[in-house]
């Protein structure tokens, strides 16, 4: 960087100037960290106070912004600013829950480390609690050296189910340790749900877009679907939800109030609570999956629609595949009225998961470590958010809009003119970046023109080019 001195400036704004014109550049990439105050008032040969200054300097003019605990980054010339996507619109009717055929391709690509993860929600090995974890599991295999000769009890580990419903009731869901079931993965958990609740060919309303898993499980399950709109702002569209209850026209309903996957949204708590008294309003199952509910970039706690359910209606899932990594095969299952049919039907279908994991995370959670964990993690995904967002803005094209999550793992990218996803997908990974196409999350042939981009990994020169790239990717479509 360049520095010019001129006396009848502040010192401060010189400073502000340099670092802008090398943002304008490029010499400072859009989303990169900008040095620490320390290291720049060493460069320049002043005070902290002076540097702190030049970087709020740069906040004024949009040329920078400020994550708590992180540090200040390089924002792009449109203040970091783009439109939401808006919800669709169709009419509600029921659907088969058939997903996209390249769902195979879609997983495949995302565990090939020669192909950019920009599609993948997996949490960056470095974010990961390696150590206190194995300290944890090696506490247990020396109190319990036969363990690994154990099957565990079908509802899972009492120490863990204790230390489950210690944590949720500071989210204010009063459920005891008994009522919880230990599964392998949300997944499970999901399943014993739709299993309990529906039948073979019972329609169950879902979110529009949604997580991909979900609809092929209900695929699996021989379920349909009614599709509901449903907004990046603020979630599902609860007077077209309400429609179709009124209607009897939906089983169950399943949904991710939380941070949800794949619009990033976080349902106002007036909702949460509208959801929960619907369900008790219509007799009609709510089936919340709180899979990101620990991912709040500012280290915030929010009640899940279970916080609100006073008849039982709603079945709760969880997993800490999105915070310990998808290897722990680690989820829960609070099934309040339908509890015993879901152990029932739990019992039935495994002997349950692996008790040395989890009576290593009932270690972990105990020792206070979980709780430390989880603040480094939304911390540091809140500033990979960041510089993710401002490269994507300064990459694709005018017109983009691209959602603005407060939590959660990912972007959903709405592009402009007549794009095919499914399509940009291919051409993508034949240049080595890995996306998700809109129509993945969709039983029908909705979202065609979106894609879903995750944060998980921290930005690097890999991450700068693949976006550049996939900007120019994204051009030569909307040429053709």
């Amino acid at each position: 960087m360049a520095f010019s001195p001129d006396s009848r400036r502040f010192l401060y704004e010189k400073i502000a100037d340099s670092i802008s014109d090398a943002i304008d550049s490029g010499s400072i990439h859009y989303g990169e960290k900008l040095p620490s105050l320390r290291k720049m008032s060493s460069r320049f040969r002043c005070s902290v106070s002076v540097i702190m200054q030049a970087y709020e300097q740069l906040e004024r003019l949009g040329k920078a912004c400020s994550i708590e605990r992180s540090g200040f980054y390089a924002t792009c010339p449109r203040n970091g600013q783009a439109p939401e996507p808006e919800a669709e619109t169709y009419t509600l009717k029921r659907e088969d829950a058939k997903p996209v055929s390249i769902i195979g391709r879609i997983v495949e690509a995302s565990n090939d480390t020669t192909i950019l993860p920009l599609g993948a929600g997996i949490p960056d090995n470095g974010l990961l609690p390696l150590r206190s974890l194995r300290q944890s599991i090696n506490r247990v295999m020396r109190g319990r050296p036969g363990i690994l000769r154990e099957y565990s009890n079908e509802a899972g580990s009492a120490a863990l189910r204790t230390r489950i419903a210690r944590k949720m009731l500071d989210r204010g869901v009063n459920v005891p340790a008994d009522e919880i079931l230990i599964t392998n993965g949300c997944i499970e958990a999901l399943s014993l749900a739709l299993q309990v609740c529906t039948g073979v060919g019972d329609p169950v309303a879902i979110e529009s877009p949604v997580f991909l898993g979900t609809l092929q499980l209900l695929n699996e399950l021989g379920r349909k679907v009614v599709p509901i709109p449903t907004s990046a702002r603020d979630g599902m569209d609860l007077e077209s939800l309400e429609t179709v209850l009124k209607k009897g026209e939906a089983k169950a309903v399943v949904t991710t109030a939380i941070f949800q996957n794949p619009l990033g949204f976080l349902q106002p708590e007036e909702k949460r609570k509208k959801m929960a008294e619907m369900a008790h309003k219509y007799t009609v199952p709510l089936i919340e999956d709180d899979i990101y509910s620990d991912s709040s970039f500012n280290h915030e706690v929010f009640p899940p629609i279970k916080s609100f359910d006073t008849r039982g209606n709603v079945l709760y899932c969880a997993s800490v595949s999105k915070t310990l990594g998808p290897g722990m095969r680690i989820g829960w299952l609070m099934g309040g009225r339908f509890h015993s049919r879901c152990r029932t039907l739990k019992t039935a279908l495994s002997l349950g998961g692996s008790p040395l994991l989890q009576e290593g995370l009932a270690d972990f959670l105990s020792m206070g470590s979980y709780t430390r964990h989880i603040r480094r993690l939304q911390t540091a995904m809140a500033g990979q958010a960041r510089e993710t967002k401002q490269l994507l803005l300064g990459a694709l094209p005018p017109g983009t809009a691209i959602s603005d999550p407060r939590g959660g793992y990912y972007f959903w990218v709405e592009l402009p003119g007549k794009i095919d996803s499914l399509q940009l997908f291919e051409t993508a990974l034949k240049e080595g970046i890995g996306i998700v196409p809109g129509q993945a999350f969709s039983s029908g042939d909705r979202h065609k023109n979106c894609i879903r981009v995750s944060y998980g990994s921290p930005v690097t020169r890999a991450t700068r080019e693949g976006i550049e790239k996939l900007g120019s990717v994204i051009e030569k479509a909307i040429r053709m």
